[in-house]
């Protein structure tokens, strides 16, 4: 395996090709300040079943190329015109956090050209008590490092998984104000717009049935929730896996990539 670059709109887009080139090809799709090596534990449970593309966002590169703002829009025009130049079809996807914004937004402008299934892994559907002031506050210069500091400090709490310390400490932090800003006024957008991820996934023209792997929350409600709007919208069906973080594809690859293969089988 090694690091491409496709250069989309002048700027630097990175991607790590594996598997075989004729199988079913599947875009693994990373959130806000992070990269493709948050799936390097879930790639090799994958990789005898798909041509797997893990894509890096613009501003995500090696060097940081930033050389201008952009949005999540930017974002999902750049993964359209990545499906399009390496000829993709019947293309899965599979995001994580808000990256999940993405993946839905591509889904929608893909339309008769999409697979009609899309895996979706720990986005946040029912937004805790606080979230939205969290965000706010990750846009705001004067609270913006105490917001970030606050994330890291849960993401983190009651693990010793040393996959997702390092992912966390050493890997988000990589990434600089800037983007953090960003991402957090990108967030606060998509849920000013549609309420919620279920909503999002609702609306996409056409129907799509959709995948939630997730690990956190654990609150009881939670799960609760998610089976109960399953019940009435069997195009949603989520599959909680065993974990201590928001990280699943970290903490426990194989049951996710087990899942991953599943629905897309």
């Amino acid at each position: 395996m090694q690091l491409k670059t496709m250069v989309i709109d002048d700027s630097p887009i990175e991607y790590v090709e594996s598997g075989d080139p004729t199988a079913p090809p599947l875009i693994l799709i990373h959130g806000w300040a992070q990269d493709h090596r948050l799936f390097r534990l879930l790639e090799p449970h994958l990789r005898d079943h798909f041509r797997v593309l893990r894509l890096n966002f613009r501003g995500h590169d090696g060097k940081l190329v930033d050389q201008d703002d952009f949005t999540a829009e930017h974002l999902i025009q750049d993964t359209l015109t990545f499906i399009e130049r390496l000829k993709l079809e019947n293309v899965r996807i599979a995001s994580t956090s808000h990256g999940c914004w993405v993946n839905i937004g591509v889904q929608d402008r893909l339309g008769s050209d999409r697979l009609g299934q899309a895996v979706v892994i720990d986005w946040l559907m029912k937004p805790f008590e606080g979230f939205h002031q969290q965000i706010a506050q990750g846009t705001d210069p004067d609270t913006a490092a105490a917001a970030r500091q606050s994330m890291f400090e849960e993401w983190i709490e009651g693990t010793d998984s040393i996959d997702v310390i390092d992912h966390v400490n050493r890997e988000m932090t990589w990434f600089g104000d800037s983007m953090w800003s960003r991402a957090c006024r990108e967030i606060g957008k998509s849920y000013a717009q549609w309420g919620s991820p279920l909503e999002r996934m609702a609306a996409v023209d056409g129907g799509l049935e959709v995948a939630h792997i997730y690990s956190q929350p654990l609150d009881p409600e939670y799960k609760r929730f998610q089976e109960e709007f399953s019940a009435k919208n069997p195009w949603f069906t989520p599959i909680h896996i065993p974990g201590k973080t928001h990280f699943p594809t970290l903490e426990n690859p194989e049951s996710v990539a087990a899942a991953i293969k599943t629905f897309f089988s």
